[in-house]
């Protein structure tokens, strides 16, 4: 039996049987107390040391106990642990395997550096606050497959060997031993695949599905991770929001026991870019920049006066704090690690304002700073699309969430179709997202709008989705446009647009990462905290380590050889 089974115990003095950890022992002059963890929970055992058993136990031996179930003294009651009220009074005790001197303690306050706690994963994952995390994760996918279930959506998989085509991202490239000199790729998504099920005939799809991207870590990225992935054929974005909203409405009721309000609230890329300084901002602050341009028209400041003159923004946030300078100091270095030039700001105290440049402001500038009230005023200056991410960060520094809501969901859309990076386009989502207007895209692709559309909860971009193409002339179009050669679109992607060739219907589709939803709602630092063998940030497995050298001879097999860079 396991320790939860106690509370079925309704009599005291029942001879009950159970294995476990040693999570504590303590020793009390005759009587001996140990702490028994299991799966389920916890129990005091007590030992008495005029008995016959032999005590040798150390942290985390695995042992096997008999013994009489029996409730505590009332004075010696612990409610604030669960079964506090109970004991157990060993009469048998057999040590099923011993333990080493433990690397760290299994207990939740522990001050671990990350490696060595993925090193021992296998110990990590006995705390209490790791459990509930996997343990959550797990809920999840019970969860996702239930609402599933009931909505009428096909749980498909999809291959993961694949050939190369990234979006974006590096691929994880797999040798084939049987072709030689070429590669499988792991799948970034499972995105031209779920396409075609559309073009196939089936009315949607959904899986459970693991992603692969051979890219820098962050405490929201992992070279694997998991997405729940749908598409749904004679569909628009406002079909596939609809759904995604019930979807993610039962799972928080179910998996989480918490409440959400749908349908959720919406607003554009370049709205979201003017208010908050980001495409993933957290509603539950409920400051929004302003946009102080205006008041420097005429300024005699040579920088400001430049930045407007080239169609640039003075953006700025207002609190009624009077920062210290050290505060000042850390948002500046903050920013400038991010590439700004430097944090602009005044302060307002008693109608009269200090700062750097609070000498060469003019009569109107110092009226319309006045107006804002005490309090210290930040502002950036340049493009917006420039400066957005240092405003994001100042915001979310200076301001912390006031709402009343523990979850703040909203819809990002009317994305950018490209991005210029250094002179190329890129696509801001896929190349698959249909454009809003085929004969904009077509004239005009710089300033084309796509049908894309990203989901954000408290600040973190949960999923992301769009409408896909579904003519071969357009997807020609924005590969083109993406930079391919007619060449590398046909050896790419040709039996892909071969295969829109066919009466390919309107669909539409959406992925959320799991890994980024759980840690979100546990209010964990990192994903890495509840996926249960993750990577470094670095990429690395230190309890396998993973990625390790393979043997000459098995190269060969694979007509694989080793290059020496340093030669």
């Amino acid at each position: 039996m396991n320790i939860n089974e106690l509370t079925n115990y309704k009599n005291d003095d029942q001879v009950v049987g159970l294995t476990g950890w040693v999570d504590s022992i303590r020793d009390h002059g005759g009587l001996t107390f140990v702490d028994l963890r299991d799966f389920t929970g916890s129990i005091q055992l007590v030992f008495d040391k005029s008995g016959e058993i032999d005590l040798k136990l150390k942290n985390e031996f695995y042992i096997s106990i008999n013994g009489l179930f029996k409730k505590r003294d009332k004075s010696l009651v612990n409610n604030k642990v669960f079964l506090g009220d109970s004991e157990i009074e060993v009469s048998e005790l057999e040590v099923i395997s011993i333990s080493k001197t433990l690397p760290f303690q299994i207990s939740n306050d522990i001050d671990t550096d990350e490696n060595i706690r993925l090193k021992y994963r296998y110990l990590d994952l006995r705390r209490e606050q790791m459990k509930i995390n996997i343990l959550t994760r797990s809920n999840t996918f019970k969860s996702i497959r239930s609402i599933m279930n009931e909505l009428n959506i096909y749980e498909i998989d999809t291959p993961t060997l694949i050939k190369s085509t990234p979006e974006g991202a590096k691929d994880f490239l797999v040798p084939s031993r049987k072709s030689p000199s070429s590669f499988y790729a792991l799948p970034q998504s499972p995105q031209m695949y779920k396409q075609l099920f559309m073009m196939s005939g089936f009315p949607n799809y959904y899986q459970i599905a693991k992603c692969y991207r051979d890219e820098d870590s962050r405490k929201d990225r992992q070279p694997e991770f998991t997405q729940l992935d749908l598409e749904f054929s004679d569909a628009n974005p406002s079909i596939v929001k609809s759904n995604i909203e019930k979807i993610v409405q039962y799972v928080f009721s179910d998996a989480y026991d918490c409440k959400i309000n749908t349908p959720f609230k919406s607003i554009s890329y370049i709205d979201a870019m003017n208010l908050y300084g980001t495409d993933k901002p957290d509603m539950r602050i409920v400051e929004t920049l302003m946009d102080i341009s205006d008041i420097f028209l005429n300024t005699e400041i040579n920088f400001l006066k430049d930045i407007i003159s080239s169609g640039g923004v003075i953006k700025a946030l207002h609190t009624d704090e009077l920062l210290s300078r050290k505060q000042i100091d850390s948002i500046d270095t903050q920013i400038k690690e991010l590439g700004s030039n430097g944090l602009g700001w005044f302060k307002i105290e008693n109608k009269e304002i200090s700062g750097p440049l609070a000498k060469i402001l003019n009569d109107n500038e110092k009226n319309e700073i006045l107006k804002h009230g005490s309090g210290t005023l930040l502002f950036q200056a340049g493009e917006l699309i420039l400066i957005s991410q240092y405003l994001d960060l100042i915001r979310r520094t200076i301001f912390k969430p006031s709402s009343d809501e523990a979850y703040s969901f909203i819809w990002i859309e009317d994305f950018p179709f490209f991005e210029n990076e250094n002179g190329n386009l890129q696509p801001s989502h896929h190349p698959f997202t249909s454009p809003k207007d085929d004969e904009i895209f077509k004239n005009d692709p710089i300033n084309a709008t796509a049908l894309h559309y990203d989901l954000v909860l408290n600040g973190v971009e949960l999923g992301s989705g769009s409408q896909r193409i579904n003519k071969p002339s357009i997807q020609k179009i924005v590969l083109e446009k993406w930079g391919l050669s007619q060449d590398e679109i046909d050896d790419r992607f040709g039996w892909f647009i071969e295969a829109l060739s066919y009466g390919t219907p309107v669909h539409a589709g959406f992925a959320i990462g799991i890994d980024r939803l759980v840690a979100e709602v546990l209010n964990q630092p990192s994903i890495r905290d509840v996926i249960p063998f993750p990577k470094t940030q670095s990429g690395l497995d230190p309890l396998t380590n993973a990625p390790a050298s393979i043997d000459e001879e098995i190269l060969e097999e694979y007509n694989l050889k080793y290059i020496n860079r340093d030669e």
